[in-house]
């Protein structure tokens, strides 16, 4: 097994780790204390909701952005974007909401409640937008 990526839980010790599968580990075990699968071929990248700690937001290869949570210890929601997302970052003052970084040159930010449509577009990339994470005040984020 090769991770992808990894995070780490904002208050527990714990980290989550993505390959074929989202896997969330404890730094005590060798198993993963979930394992998560939607059906993609690979997932790119995971992050852990600062302020709603039992949730997980996750990118794939399928151009798939996927939501889950652990309390349930299953999937919540996912959505297919038209492009391929090779980062996602959540708000840390708004917790229902998190940015992904796309392979169209944007970047998109949803409410995790209505994802339906992007509450808001960002554009003007000159390339594929590979990476995006927020400030701690939650106004302002970087993206490359």
């Amino acid at each position: 097994y090769i991770p992808g990526a990894i995070d780490h839980h904002w208050h527990k010790p714990m980290f989550v780790t993505v390959g074929d599968t989202v896997d969330v580990w404890d730094y005590n075990r060798s198993a993963p204390l979930s394992s998560f699968e939607w059906g993609c071929e690979r997932v790119i990248t995971s992050r852990f909701n600062p302020a709603e700690t039992a949730l997980l937001a996750s990118t794939a290869v399928d151009r798939s952005v996927g939501l889950y949570d652990l309390r349930g210890n299953a999937p919540i929601r996912k959505v297919i974007l038209k492009l391929r997302s090779n980062g996602i970052c959540w708000n840390p003052m708004r917790p229902m909401n998190f940015t992904v970084a796309n392979e169209d040159c944007s970047l998109y930010t949803f409410d995790m409640r209505k994802l339906s449509a992007a509450t808001y577009r960002h554009w003007d990339h000159v390339m594929a937008v590979l990476d995006v994470d927020y400030a701690p005040n939650g106004q302002e984020f970087v993206s490359a």
